[in-house]
């Protein structure tokens, strides 16, 4: 997970005007079978897939992968029709953001919709779908200003400080980066289901650790070389690059790149 910054978003042009017509429409709706049939109508969060994929290069915003997750879709990350809490139990959807592009976010299949993982015996089911569980105790948002009061359990990848709560090992699993209880309860919800730990989505992420490991021994053995020279200073610095261009936040699982450095001493490179 990489941060994503929403403002960067550009809707199409009109997009705006029609959103806040049919956020009129949804307030003045009689009931949810009313609310229903016009999202059913206007699903135009469609619109935005590809400005919101623009903001991380094609990437899901949850799992920073592309094809290994299946598709990408908009997804309401508080979601429209109704929500469920971590036991099952719900209650009202957000209705009143299904046409507030700051609820969009790009999400592949695996993290959006409800899948069991087909590569492992687990009766445990993941995907998002209409899950947004929140803390014993916390206040439910009924209108976009009280959206702060809510203790949210899900990791997101537009608040600057969640996609840091999350890193990687060398067997591409998700581990919390944090170890607040609270903090740590986030990430085990998130890497539920968001699907973090799809089996193939882990082996491509040890792929690219191993890869960042190779490069750090290999410029680590140069640095070291007691008759370091002028074609050793030109190789450091094309491996520098190679692992600079893994760091990207437009290559595909960049934050295990990120990880593998920071567990090198090599955050640096990260930052540079």
């Amino acid at each position: 997970m990489r941060y994503i910054d929403l403002n960067k978003l550009q809707p199409p042009e009109g997009w705006i005007d029609k959103a806040n017509l049919l956020k009129a429409k949804m307030q003045n709706a009689q009931n949810s079978q009313e609310r229903i049939k016009i999202l059913k109508e206007n699903p135009i969060w469609q619109e935005l897939l590809i400005p919101l994929s623009e903001l991380s290069n094609g990437k899901c915003w949850y799992s920073e992968a592309r094809e290994i997750m299946s598709d990408r879709d908009v997804d309401h990350f508080r979601p429209k029709n109704e929500a469920l809490n971590e036991d099952d139990s719900k209650r009202d959807g957000y209705w009143w953001l299904a046409y507030d592009h700051e609820n969009f976010r790009l999400s592949s299949t695996y993290s959006n919709q409800k899948r069991r993982d087909k590569y492992r015996n687990k009766t445990k089911i993941g995907g998002k779908g209409s899950y947004f569980p929140l803390f014993v105790g916390s206040a439910i948002a009924i209108n976009k200003g009280r959206l702060a009061d809510e203790d949210i359990m899900l990791l997101d990848p537009t608040d600057p400080d969640d996609p840091n709560l999350i890193t990687f090992d060398d067997t591409g699993k998700v581990l919390a980066n944090t170890t607040n209880p609270k903090e740590m309860e986030r990430v085990r919800v998130s890497i539920w289901l968001y699907n973090l730990n799809h089996l193939p989505l882990e082996e491509e992420r040890a792929r690219i650790y191993k890869r960042c490991q190779t490069l750090i021994n290999r410029i680590d053995n140069i640095k070291n070389k007691a008759d370091f020279g002028a074609s050793d200073k030109t190789l450091l610095k094309s491996l520098k690059n190679e692992l600079r261009e893994l760091l990207s936040a437009d290559q595909e699982l960049s934050a295990v790149a990120i990880a593998s450095c920071e567990n090198a001493q090599l955050g640096y490179l990260a930052r540079s």
